[in-house]
């Protein structure tokens, strides 16, 4: 019998964290934005826990590079040859890039080219520490716990991610044989689950459900979607999430995949100059003014668009539940990458976390009826 939940969940624009008085740092420059990640298996790794989302426009060599020479993580996504993965991986080589913490994406529709991309991969040499992430918007379908069990098997060392999920009570099964659950469904700004399906649940209440469970058997999960400002980054981190994945917040870089669109807008308003029309005998305004504006094509995975570029189109038992939207173009990644740093890092002082996997023990986290205050952004739209 169906039953409704009555208690309010909650997203990443319904809380703040409360700032209070802690011993445990002066300045930003005293905290540790490096964590040391030690899996149940014995795996470590080290890095500042945030991920470019698996998906084809900011899951490319670029963006990966970018992160991890800041010391974060990276995914690429799925469509990528192993020959070509194995050839980036060389120039890391070569450029002195250190791709420990790379993770090489696989989806499930097609299990045994993916399986074999693997191996290639493996076979080259050149992958150094085997990290694996398991793409499926649904992991609650039989046949991906049936390749996540497969995978493990074959890769008894490596680190494995998979997803994704929306509740606990698939948490344990999963993590018997993974090691970081991806936690989010329909919360992505390109994603349009929730509006087809009407499935998914809010970020915040997903990430403190989801972590209690996987902490409990030494998993740990990876925050996925729904991230707007470099703010939420920290929210997660304070809701006790072990990493972030992000996708827009990357989208309109330079090293995103796409070319940069301009557009041109019309703006109302004329020129300063002003011309005598002898016709009326009066003054008349000079030209109409515009403004031209640079954007980026950023696409959901489960798109019409994606659909057609690697799928060979739409299947006729399936709908669309992704959409593809122009974000404004931002320019260089290094500068979002160093406000994610230097965000986190300010937040840590405010609630006096020495390093970032002290942020959930001493944050306090309140609900609120707004976050942020926009009464400029009218102009800056108009």
């Amino acid at each position: 019998m169906t039953h409704i939940l009555s208690e309010t969940n909650l997203d990443y624009s319904d809380i703040l964290i409360k700032p209070k008085m802690g011993n445990n740092c002066n300045s930003r420059k005293d905290v540790n934005l490096i964590r040391e990640y030690t899996f149940k298996r014995g795996q470590v790794r080290k890095g500042l826990g945030i991920f470019n989302a698996n998906m084809a426009t900011v899951g490319n060599f670029e963006t990966a590079k970018h992160l991890l020479k800041a010391g974060m993580f990276a995914t690429l996504h799925k469509f990528y040859t192993a020959e070509e993965i194995v050839n980036f991986m060389k120039e890391c080589q070569d450029e002195k890039i250190d791709y420990s913490n790379l993770f090489i994406t696989i989806g499930i529709r097609h299990w045994p080219e993916e399986f074999s991309k693997l191996k290639e991969i493996e076979d080259s040499g050149v992958w150094l520490k085997e990290n694996i992430c398991i793409d499926a918007p649904n992991f609650y379908i039989p046949e991906a716990y049936r390749i996540l069990k497969q995978i493990r098997e074959n890769y008894l060392d490596a680190v494995i991610m998979c997803g994704n999920i929306a509740s606990s009570d698939i948490c344990h099964k999963l993590l018997e044989y993974a090691d970081i659950l991806k936690v989010g469904i329909g919360s992505g700004a390109v994603c349009t689950t929730r509006k087809m399906t009407g499935c998914g649940v809010p970020m915040v209440s997903l990430i403190l459900e989801c972590a209690d469970i996987a902490h409990s058997v030494n998993g740990m999960i990876c925050a996925d979607g729904g991230i707007v400002e470099v703010g939420d980054i920290c929210k997660a981190f304070a809701l006790n999430a072990d990493f972030v994945m992000a996708g827009g917040l990357f989208a309109g870089t330079d090293e995103a995949e796409g070319e940069v669109i301009t557009k041109c807008f019309k703006t109302g308003e004329y020129s300063v100059d002003w011309d005598f029309n002898p016709e009326c005998s009066k003054m008349e305004p000079g030209k109409p003014m515009y403004s031209y504006k640079n954007y980026k094509l950023y696409y959901g995975m489960s798109s019409t668009l994606a659909n057609n570029k690697f799928a060979g189109g739409m299947s006729n038992y399936k709908a669309s539940e992704g959409r593809e939207v122009l974000i404004p173009y931002t320019g260089n990644l290094d500068k979002i990458l160093q406000d994610i740093k230097g965000g986190v890092a300010s937040a840590c002082t405010y609630i006096g976390a020495a390093n970032v996997k002290s942020m959930s023990k001493c944050a306090t986290i309140i609900k609120v009826n707004h976050t942020i205050n926009k009464v400029f952004e009218r102009y800056e739209h108009d």
